[in-house]
């Protein structure tokens, strides 16, 4: 019994060790640019972002104190310039992602350093 629980953590080891410690819900980082959901303020998909409502939107949310980044798709960098200066403006981080493993149709988010409660997003509104 003994020799099996060490073999069992030996595994566990190996498997980090090739694999990398297990990520927690990692779908859910896909598609959130890579923050947990309980993070994000506000967010817009790419289709939103083509459109004054959803840059109004966004531009909204940066008014809120909670937030502490901004953080664009790269395919979305272009058509977001007016938030990106927007949150320079108000001492904002900004940061582009361009991970492959992204997954979902968010462009852009607004995140805080903790959890907020915020129980639907622009980007889940259809």
């Amino acid at each position: 019994m003994l020799g099996s629980k060490k073999s069992n953590e030996l595994e566990k080891t190996i498997h980090t060790g090739i694999h990398g410690t297990p990520q927690l819900r990692p779908d859910e980082k896909r598609r959130f640019l890579g923050f947990f959901r309980e993070r994000v303020i506000q967010a817009i998909t790419f289709k939103q972002i083509q459109t004054t409502e959803g840059l109004k939107i966004m531009e909204e949310a940066l008014g809120d104190s909670r937030g502490v980044e901004l953080v664009i798709h790269q395919k979305a960098r272009t058509r977001a310039m007016p938030l990106i200066v927007q949150a320079r403006k108000q001492g904002l981080d900004f940061t582009i992602v361009s991970n492959p493993n992204l997954q979902g149709e968010v462009a852009v988010i607004l995140v805080a350093k903790d959890a907020v409660d915020v129980p639907t997003l622009y980007s889940e509104q259809n």
